[in-house]
């Protein structure tokens, strides 16, 4: 990392910024602490931030793009419901684009700011919507599609805030199994199935 006030580019304080979150909680994140990691002087954060407060909003700014634009992404691209479905598996399992660890430190933060929380919220309902859309693709009907879209999504956040340290040969071991569980679809064709008949996707 740069270690000039002026080259230090907002992505690196906030990318410092990210990593305190993540590793200590929101009351770590001071511009102290931030300059010393950076190796600038305090005054060096004021060249790209008002103030804490300033940063803190840009940095839940940063999560909600950075861990939300990948999960729409997966759910609104080409193929089949199925297909849009298990892209989301994979960005799961795989933990690249999507980080499960700012979520969950996100999370704790919304337990102590009304306004964190209310800006949370908003990302799980679209998170959920999303959800829901590729439900109604495959052709359950409203009710259906908003309580399949809940339990899935009830379920990741669930798992990582349990903090199950499962190891990721076992967890995609265990994929199938979820996948037919949640969704509802055959694994051969991936279209829902209700009463033993297979129903066709709209």
């Amino acid at each position: 990392m740069a270690t000039s006030s002026e080259t230090l580019s907002t992505e690196d304080w906030l990318a410092v910024a990210r990593e305190t979150l993540i590793r200590e909680g929101v009351e770590a994140v001071k511009i102290d602490r931030l300059a010393r990691a950076c190796n600038v002087t305090r005054g060096g954060f004021y060249w790209r931030f008002k103030s804490r407060e300033d940063l803190l909003d840009q940095l839940l700014k940063d999560w909600r793009t950075s861990n939300t634009t990948p999960f729409l992404a997966a759910l609104s691209g080409p193929g089949t419901p199925a297909e849009r479905y298990r892209s989301l598996i994979r960005l799961w399992l795989d933990e690249h684009d999507f980080n499960p660890d700012y979520d969950t430190a996100v999370r704790n933060w919304a337990n102590s700011s009304p306004k964190v929380a209310a800006v949370v919220h908003t990302v799980d309902d679209i998170r959920m919507d999303a959800l829901r859309g590729v439900f109604l693709d495959a052709g359950y009907d409203e009710d259906e599609a908003l309580v399949r879209a809940r339990i899935t999504y009830f379920h990741q956040v669930g798992y990582y805030a349990l903090g199950l340290n499962e190891a990721q040969k076992a967890r995609a071991g265990l994929a199938d199994i979820y996948y037919r569980i949640l969704t509802g679809f055959e694994l051969e064709d991936g279209r829902p199935v209700r009463n033993g008949r297979t129903r066709s996707a709209r």
